[in-house]
């Protein structure tokens, strides 16, 4: 697994839209305010144009927004991909990115979350490069940030390679008329385990994203997880998982499509961020229908860990080997080069 050159002080970052752009508040304003920071920090910034725009349900065409991800990644004075925001309809640009063209460049971290799954998960198992499963950069934007907003960029710069799990988290319902507010943290952070371990800890390959992203996948012709996990199997793999918009009913058809397909091989873990939609129908909930998928895989599973789109978030290098801790209701992801 290739692993890119952490972000340092100086380097470019490259913005992209490569879903919604910011076009509207309060992301507009975050936007801003994010650029803003970073060249504070020392960074230089280079912005493609549809950041800022709007067209049919993305930021703008997918041929545009193809050609921006590819132009960013291909150009030698940009270290560092970052994608502004997440949104719907990424995934009618990956056919127009060729993939074998972008293995022949040096690898480049792209960073974003939820519908940026379509590239950070790609780029684990087409560029067999790490990527990183975080912040969309209108989340950097927020007046005074968050302890997690200043892990993540510990991690990207390759000076923090362990997070612990936080104490409160932000609850669905809160909300604020200030674009560049603070999380609301009103919620207590339980992390779960499955099957009632007191105790779990478990090494392999991150892979992962968000399953309303990943259940597109399966069988098409950029499905390359076989390989991937053959590739790995003596490391062991450990998915990592979020659900979006899908109620318990669209997260469990997920899973049983990936599990179907046979995407859950060589598994040494499956660890899961708190749903944004996960609330109980009837007398289902994420945790009876996880159980009722997985059972007969007699794996540790961790639920409603620090990642997704309930925020704080953790900043996790997909593709990365990693140690999974857990204890009695808190937990740690720790990353270990190999």
């Amino acid at each position: 697994m290739k692993y890119p050159k952490f972000l340092q002080k100086g380097d470019t970052i490259g913005l992209f839209a490569p879903s919604f752009g910011a076009n509207t508040e309060p992301y507009l304003t975050r936007l801003k305010s994010a650029i803003s920071k970073l060249k504070s920090l020392g960074f230089q910034i280079k912005e493609t144009e549809a950041i800022f725009e709007y067209h049919f349900g993305a930021s703008s065409t997918k041929a545009r927004r193809a050609s921006d991800f590819e132009s960013l990644y291909k150009d030698p004075c940009v270290d560092f991909i970052w994608s502004v925001g997440g949104g719907e309809w990424m995934m009618d640009m990956i056919p127009l990115i060729d993939f074998e063209t972008l293995k022949t460049y040096p690898p480049k971290f792209v960073m974003g979350y939820s519908d940026n799954t379509n590239l950070t998960f790609l780029m684990n198992t087409l560029l067999d490069s790490v990527s990183i499963y975080g912040q969309n950069l209108t989340e950097m934007g927020m007046s005074n940030w968050d302890t997690s907003l200043f892990e993540a960029l510990e991690v990207i710069t390759g000076i923090r390679k362990q997070q612990h799990s936080y104490p409160l988290y932000e609850a669905k319902t809160a909300s604020s008329d200030d674009p560049l507010a603070a999380y609301q943290l009103t919620e207590k952070v339980v992390w779960r385990s499955l099957n009632h371990e007191p105790v779990l800890s478990f090494e392999g390959r991150l892979i992962g994203g968000c399953l309303d992203v990943l259940m597109l996948y399966p069988g098409l012709k950029y499905d390359q997880v076989d390989a991937f996990n053959d590739r790995y199997k003596a490391d062991g793999i450990i998915w990592f998982l979020e659900a979006c918009d899908l109620n318990v009913f669209g997260i469990k058809r997920g899973l049983w499509q990936l599990k179907e397909k046979g995407w859950f091989k060589h598994l040494k873990g499956i660890i899961f961020g708190r749903p944004l939609n996960g609330e109980m129908i009837i007398d289902i909930d994420q945790y009876n229908l996880t159980k009722d998928i997985f059972e007969d895989l007699n794996i540790p599973i961790i639920m409603d860990a620090d990642f997704g789109h309930v925020p704080p978030t953790f900043t996790i290098l997909s593709g990365a080997y990693a140690k999974i801790t857990y204890q009695d209701g808190k937990g740690s992801i720790t990353y270990i080069e190999r």
